[in-house]
C-alpha cells in the first residue's frame, strides 16, 4: 500500500518544537476522579510543579512563536497534568491559539494518558490535532503528515502506568507501520522528523521515566534511517544520536513551554528549525528561543547547524 502522496516543490521548511504544558485544573473535578493515580499526581503539582509550570510563561511562548514565520508546529506530549476533561479543554483552546489543527500536529505523553479515560472525555478534544493527513495513514498511530519536502510521524508512547512509573512504550504493532512509513517517505526523499514524548536515548531520564521498548526502535532507525528525532519529557533541552544507516540521526529533547525555572538548560523554550534542501540532501539549522524571567520575554540564541 502506498502511504505516500507527492509533495510540494518546496525546497525549505521551517518547524517549532514545542512540549510539556502541564495544564492542570483540578477545580470543580468530582471526588471520584481522584481514588487513583490523579492523587499522587495532584500531590506533585501541589508539592512542586505549581511553582514551575507558570502559564502567563506558555502565553508569552505563544506571542513569541507567532512572530515567528513558521510551516508547521509539533507538540510532544504532556499538554495536561491529571488527565482530567477540563484539562482537556484547556489544552485544545490553547492548541487554537497556536494555530490551526492542520498546522499544529500533536503526539501524546504520559500525564495525558495518566488513567484509563473514555475517549470523549479526552483525546477526542485533540482528535484534529493528531490525526494523520489521510486514511490511508491509518487512525491512531502512529501518524503521518506530509508538508511540502518534510514527513511527520507521530508515534504514541502513552498509555496508563502504575504508580510511581512514568514510562512509555511503543509496541510492535506501531513499530512496524512506522518502518512503512520511513521506508516510503525515504523514496519521495522527503525530510523524514520522528515526534515522540519519551526519549528513545539510553539514560536521558530515570528508569520509571523511561522508554521501555527503546532497544526494539534501534534496529528500525538503523535500517531506515530518519534526519530528525524530536522528543519532551525529560523537561531540559538535549542532544544526542542514533545511528543511522549512512550517518548519524539528531535526537534533541526539549524543555516544559510553562517552565520558571532558574536553570537555562530547563527554562521554557521553543526551538525553530529551518530545513533546506540542497545538492548534497540536506541542511538543518536549529535556533532556541528560551524564556528571560527579567524581561518576561523570550529571548533567540545564536543559529547552530546539524
Amino acid at each position: 500500500m502506498n502511504f505516500v502522496k507527492p509533495g510540494a516543490a518546496q525546497a525549505a521548511f521551517t518547524l517549532i518544537h514545542i512540549s510539556d504544558f502541564h495544564l492542570c485544573c483540578p477545580t470543580g473535578a468530582e471526588f471520584y476522579r481522584f481514588l487513583n493515580k490523579r492523587a499522587f499526581s495532584y500531590s506533585s503539582w501541589k508539592l512542586r510543579r505549581q511553582h514551575e509550570h507558570r502559564m502567563e510563561i506558555l502565553q508569552a511562548l505563544t506571542r513569541a512563536v507567532h512572530a515567528e514565520a513558521f510551516d508547521h508546529l509539533a507538540v510532544t506530549g504532556d499538554l495536561t497534568q491529571l488527565a482530567l476533561p477540563a484539562e482537556f479543554e484547556q489544552a485544545r483552546l490553547q492548541l487554537h491559539a497556536l494555530g490551526p489543527p492542520d498546522k499544529v500536529f500533536v503526539v501524546p505523553g504520559n500525564h495525558d494518558a495518566l488513567v484509563p479515560a473514555a475517549w470523549n472525555e479526552g483525546f477526542a478534544r485533540w482528535s484534529d490535532f493528531m490525526a494523520s493527513d489521510s486514511a490511508e495513514s491509518g487512525e491512531f498511530f502512529p501518524t503521518l503528515r506530509l508538508r511540502g519536502p518534510v514527513a511527520l510521524i507521530g508515534l504514541s508512547t502513552a498509555h496508563p502506568t502504575p504508580l510511581f512509573s512514568a514510562a512509555g512504550s511503543i509496541g510492535a504493532a506501531q513499530l512496524a507501520r512506522c518502518a512503512q512509513f520511513l521506508s516510503e517517505t525515504a523514496q519521495r526523499n522527503l525530510y523524514r522528523v520522528l515526534l515522540i514524548h519519551h526519549p528513545p536515548l539510553p539514560n536521558a531520564v530515570s528508569a520509571h521515566k523511561r522508554l521501555k521498548d527503546a532497544e526494539s526502535l534501534l534496529p528500525l532507525i538503523r535500517q531506515h534511517g530518519a534526519e530528525l528525532i524530536l522528543h519532551g519529557h525529560s523537561h531540559r533541552r538535549s542532544r544526542g544520536e542514533l545511528p543511522g544507516p549512512s550517518t548519524p540521526v539528531p535526537v534533541l529533547g526539549i524543555s516544559s513551554a510553562s517552565a520558571s525555572v532558574r536553570n537555562s538548560s530547563q527554562r521554557a523554550t521553543f526551538r525553530v528549525f529551518r530545513m533546506r534542501r540542497i545538492a548534497a540532501g540536506w541542511t538543518t539549522a536549529c535556533q532556541d528561543h528560551v524564556f528571560d524571567p527579567e524581561r518576561g520575554q523570550f529571548i533567540p540564541e545564536p543559529e547552530i547547524i546539524l
